[in-house]
């Protein structure tokens, strides 16, 4: 092997140790996210009107999952599901469409905010929580 060709072969070897590392250590952080977001939520937090707090494990993981923010997904479900937050029909919520609003969230008062101002320009309720999700998956972060 030539002189060049070891060179090229071991920035190439160093680059993708570097992206894997940085991948898998934002991978540990967000896993740390989830699980406190879990933890903030899980008996804390009702995930029905008759005030039940204990969450299957499969439904906390689906509000938790992607968050950089551990406190935001609950917040933004407790909020849409106490808050009289209108969705087109009524202010009363499944919990299912609650969890597929604020899934992920790491800004509830934004997320909650977005899908205000989506049913009040018309749009149908699971519409306006796809957009939602799809514009905070973009800017989801807390303002400092």
């Amino acid at each position: 092997m030539n002189r060049m060709t070891s060179k090229s072969l071991l920035k190439m070897l160093s680059t993708l140790i570097f992206v894997f590392g940085l991948y898998f250590s934002q991978g540990v952080m967000a896993t740390e996210y989830e699980t406190a977001s879990k933890e903030h939520v899980q008996n804390k937090i009702a995930w029905n009107y008759n005030g039940q707090k204990q969450w299957e494990p499969v439904n906390i993981e689906r509000l938790c999952r992607g968050t950089d923010a551990p406190n935001e997904p609950g917040e933004c479900f407790n909020k849409a599901m106490q808050n009289h937050v209108e969705w087109g029909g009524s202010d009363k919520w499944e919990w299912q469409n609650a969890v597929s609003l604020c899934a992920g969230t790491g800004n509830a008062a934004r997320r909650i905010s977005c899908f205000k101002k989506r049913i009040v320009a018309g749009e149908t309720w699971d519409a306006a929580i796809f957009q939602c999700q799809s514009n905070g998956n973009l800017n989801n972060k807390i303002p400092m």
